[in-house]
């Protein structure tokens, strides 16, 4: 099984998340030889009679393509060693090396092989954390997302809320028969920026808090009767959700409504062997954070990492490409780890 026309294939299907059938065709076909098993959007194969237990995991949906594309998302147009098309970067690049790495690692006896390519993962759904119960118990596991092949341990947990701030409708010329909540709110959101978070994390850093959407106003000459805004926050193990929560509760006079804060901090001790393995597989001395949130979410129950070949900067991006030498290099690497996990 070639990797890069393994990619290739995979690009050339579209995924949208929530439409990711044809990809599970696709990789059911190519894992015949495992029996695999497709449940919902899923797809999941087994090698190997435990009773260790290595999840290798990635998603096979993709975010819409953007107006700015100038080639065509699914062509998989090779050129100048890389691979052009939706999903190359996030994720059927590491989903392709994860699969092959999969068929060919060398398994001693006692070790179990799990590997789960899942939907969903850009938007949430029946993804990995639906498909976990169907899953073999797991021991350790490796999440396939563009790190550069660098070896990450960590990543920050995700809390949004949204912020209400009513206020009385009056005409504009006679504002003092109303209340601006326009300008009530933004003196909610200066008090958002004024909110100390003094916490560190050795490879995860700060946490974040950002106003990143504000909705207000009826006309130019109408005094606002209501401003809503929405804030995105990244936490720490350290500094939680329910924590930051807490804080902007205190922060702000408006009324605050939790639209999601089920993605929490993970973590995994870099003393864990699925680490160790990882970092000699891939020469790296130490590990770093994932920046953004994974389906590592949904198995911090037990050691994991993310690790793939792809660089996080092409992720959504136009004209998303991979690099055929980091797919191959990648490809190697997760042998390695899975050999070296079972060691």
């Amino acid at each position: 099984m070639n990797v890069v026309e393994l990619c290739r294939d995979l690009v050339r299907i579209p995924s949208l998340s929530g439409a990711e059938e044809g990809c599970v065709a696709l990789l059911q076909d190519r894992l015949r030889a495992f029996d695999p098993t497709v449940s919902g959007r899923n797809v999941f194969a087994v090698r190997g009679d435990g009773p260790r237990t290595l999840l290798l995991n990635s998603h096979t949906d993709t975010v819409p393509a953007s107006d700015e594309w100038t080639c065509d998302p699914y062509a998989a147009e090779l050129r100048n060693g890389r691979i052009y098309g939706l999903g190359a970067n996030d994720a059927k690049g590491p989903l392709a090396a994860l699969t092959v790495a999969f068929c060919t690692a060398r398994l001693p006896a006692g070790a179990r092989l799990v590997l789960a390519a899942t939907c969903e993962e850009e938007t949430g759904g029946d993804g990995l954390g639906a498909l976990r119960p169907e899953l073999p118990e797991l021991d350790a596991a490796v999440i396939g997302e563009p790190t550069a092949l660098q070896v990450c341990t960590a990543q920050r947990g995700m809390l949004r809320v949204r912020i209400r701030v009513p206020g009385k409708r009056a005409h504009a010329a006679r504002p003092w028969q109303g209340e601006n909540a326009i300008f009530k709110a933004s003196r909610d959101i200066l008090s958002l920026e004024q909110i100390e978070l003094p916490e560190r994390h050795p490879i995860l850093g700060p946490p974040t808090l950002q106003v990143t959407v504000i909705t207000g106003g009826v006309k130019v000459n109408v005094v606002p009767p209501e401003c809503t805004f929405e804030v995105d926050a990244r936490t720490l193990p350290a500094m939680d959700n329910r924590t930051l929560l807490e804080r902007i509760r205190a922060a702000v006079q408006g009324e605050v409504s939790l639209i999601s804060d089920r993605f929490v901090p993970v973590e995994t001790a870099a003393s864990e062997p699925i680490v160790q393995a990882a970092l000699h597989a891939g020469g790296a001395a130490e590990p770093v954070a994932f920046g953004g949130v994974s389906d590592l979410f949904h198995v911090r129950d037990v050691p994991g990492i993310v690790l793939g070949p792809g660089r996080s900067e092409q992720s959504h991006a136009a004209d998303e490409w991979m690099e055929t030498d980091m797919l191959e290099r990648g490809t190697e690497v997760y042998r390695a780890v899975v050999e070296r996990y079972f060691a």
